[in-house]
């Protein structure tokens, strides 16, 4: 651990030379000073542990400088030391903020006076750990689930969360497996009143049809055989919560009857029960297929589709919206890289390429797999196609010219978008932002552009 540093100031340098050599000294890295003023320069530009100062002193007294300290910097610990003090003093210094106060001579009470010191610096190395822990919750409260991307479907995406993220309606989610739909509905819980209790998430297809419907509803100690105990469904624990039903489409028309009745009334027993339990949760329904196709083949109740489709947010397939890959890419690439301790500069030109030319049958799920796997096993300082399980094909239609355009055109994008704020246009492009200003400088992006 590197040393505490003391700040010790007296216009008499005999006591600052004898200060200097006492034993217990050399424990810290302390930094004399005749002069007040020098010696706040100093704290200014680099900062103390502690500072130990006289009272009387020319041009500003030591009262005085704790003042200053006080108004600049009030987390240091400041001990005065006077020839001339008196027990008046050393309670308005108290009371101005003043740690400490001794008397000269200090030679017939030095245990007290470096016990004091030891204090001072624990004392504040305390507060500064609470107040890391305090930001350091503020910002986890404060981090929502970020939807990447700056096209027009992510920005459409972005724009249905915040109008409906507030209003307590049930919301359908649709779109193509691994389009990030869990995503957008906890993006939903996170922007709403509900935040603050617990998101729920269930897929439809995981279980049979009578062991979803307990998970759901809970059951009643012996309404089956193995019901050992009673046990709460997800429709009651997530009270003041979000029920995120992922695949809806795949529940069976009994469970969907009863889904229905539920969403109406907000009331349901459980398996086994006959008392009716309410519960204020907030359903979140997703599906990769097209539920009115399910109607019509009578695979889905038309009533539940009303009930779920109040609100639908459409999260469009990557192929279609290739002008977001580029952010994609980097956001994980650097995400994967500091998980898994590799120094990775970025990812060339040409693997970019690649990575924009494929189809992503997969879209976003598929694309965090592939450069999570690329991270693991490149070995260079760039992730390069030979990393990626597909090479660019000579068909391609984006060259290495056109993708540092699309780059160009997404940050410009960003910039406009964020009112050329570059913390928020960062946070939207999933980047750093210092990254964001280098890549502002090397491309001259500014705001007229």
């Amino acid at each position: 651990m590197d040393k505490s540093t003391i700040l010790m100031i007296d216009n008499n340098e005999s006591f600052l030379n004898l200060f200097c050599c006492l034993p217990e000294a050399d424990q810290y890295n302390v930094v004399p000073f005749t002069s007040a003023g020098e010696a706040l320069d100093y704290l200014c530009r680099k900062g103390a542990d502690v500072v130990i100062s006289d009272v009387q002193m020319p041009k500003m007294t030591g009262t005085e400088l704790l003042s200053q300290i006080q108004d600049m910097r009030p987390d240091i610990p400041f001990i005065l030391v006077t020839a001339y003090g008196s027990s008046e003093k050393a309670i308005a210094a108290i009371k101005q903020g003043a740690f400490h106060y001794f008397e000269k001579p200090i030679d017939d009470k030095l245990d007290l006076f470096w016990s004091t010191v030891r204090e001072a610096i624990d004392k504040r190395r305390l507060q500064e750990e609470i107040e890391s822990l305090r930001k350091e919750k503020a910002l986890q409260s404060s981090r929502v689930t970020s939807i990447i991307g700056a096209s027009n479907g992510i920005k459409k995406v972005r724009e249905s969360i915040e109008e409906v993220a507030g209003l307590k309606v049930t919301v359908l989610v649709s779109g193509e497996t691994g389009t990030g739909k869990e995503l957008v509905a906890r993006a939903l819980h996170e922007r709403s009143p509900r935040s603050s209790n617990s998101f729920f998430a269930v897929n439809c297809s995981e279980f049979a049809p009578g062991v979803m419907e307990s998970e759901l509803f809970g059951h009643e100690k012996g309404s089956f055989t193995g019901a050992v105990g009673q046990k709460k469904g997800l429709f009651e624990i997530a009270d003041k919560g979000t029920l995120f039903l992922d695949e809806i489409s795949t529940a069976s028309m009994a469970l969907q009857a009863k889904l229905l009745r539920v969403l109406e009334a907000r009331q349901f027993k459980r398996v086994g029960g006959t008392s009716n339990i309410y519960s204020d949760f907030r359903i979140v329904a997703a599906t990769n297929t097209d539920l009115e196709t399910a109607v019509a083949e009578q695979r889905f109740r038309q009533d539940l589709l009303y009930r779920l489709n109040m609100y639908i947010i459409d999260v469009p397939p990557l192929r279609e919206r290739k002008e977001d890959i580029p952010m994609l890419a980097e956001y994980y690439c650097s995400r994967f890289a500091t998980a898994y301790h590799r120094r990775l500069e970025g990812i060339s030109d040409s693997a970019m390429h690649a990575l924009i030319s494929y189809h992503w049958p997969g879209n976003v799920r598929e694309l965090v797999n592939v450069v999570e796997r690329a991270v693991i096993t490149c070995r260079e300082n760039m992730l390069t196609t030979r990393y990626l399980p597909f090479q660019s094909k000579s068909g391609a239609t984006f060259s290495s010219m056109n993708l540092k355009q699309t780059e160009k055109n997404v940050i410009r994008l960003a910039l406009k978008t964020s009112g050329y704020n570059k913390t928020r246009a960062a946070k939207m492009l999933g980047i750093a932002r210092k990254t964001l200003i280098e890549k502002t400088r090397r491309y001259n992006i500014g705001e007229n552009d």
